[in-house]
C-alpha cells in the first residue's frame, strides 16, 4: 500500500465525517436541505465505498491472489442481502409516496446495516478479548 493512498483515505474519512456532523446539525435546527443533503453524501460515501471494494478485489487478483479470496466477499455480500431482503417488511403507509418494492428494499437496507454493525462489534469485541488472552 503506497503512503498517499493511507493519507486521502483519512482526508476522505474526516471529510465525511465532517459534511455529515454539519448535516446532522441542520437537520436537528429543522432544515430540509440537511436532509436532502446528508442522503446525497449518504449516496456518494456508498458509491465510494462499492468502487473501492471492487477495485481491491480485482487488484488483488492481479497481484496474485486466488480468485476464492477474491469471490468470497462479494457472495457474503450478496448471502447478507438475501437474508435482509427476505426479513425486510414491505408494508407502505397510504401517506408515503412508495411502491411495496421500494419499502422492502429500504427495510433490506436498513436490516444490512444492522447485520453489518452487529458483525463489526462482535468483531471489535472478539479482537479485544483476543489481544487480552495473548
Amino acid at each position: 500500500m503506497h503512503k498517499s493512498s493511507g493519507l486521502l483515505g483519512n482526508i476522505a474519512m474526516w471529510a465525511i465525517s465532517g459534511l455529515g456532523a454539519i448535516f446532522f446539525i441542520m437537520i436537528m435546527n429543522g432544515s430540509d436541505t440537511g436532509i436532502d443533503l446528508g442522503l446525497y453524501l449518504t449516496y456518494v460515501a456508498f458509491g465510494l465505498g462499492i468502487l473501492l471494494a471492487i477495485l481491491s478485489g480485482v487488484m488483488a487478483l492481479f497481484s496474485g491472489g486466488n480468485i476464492k479470496s477474491a469471490l468470497l466477499p462479494i457472495g457474503a455480500f450478496i448471502a447478507v442481502f438475501a437474508v435482509a431482503y427476505l426479513l425486510a417488511d414491505g408494508t407502505v403507509k397510504p401517506t408515503w409516496d412508495l411502491s411495496e418494492t421500494g419499502s422492502k428494499l429500504i427495510s433490506a437496507g436498513l436490516t444490512m446495516t444492522a447485520i453489518a454493525m452487529a458483525v463489526a462489534v462482535a468483531l471489535a469485541i472478539f479482537g479485544s478479548i483476543k489481544k487480552i488472552i495473548s
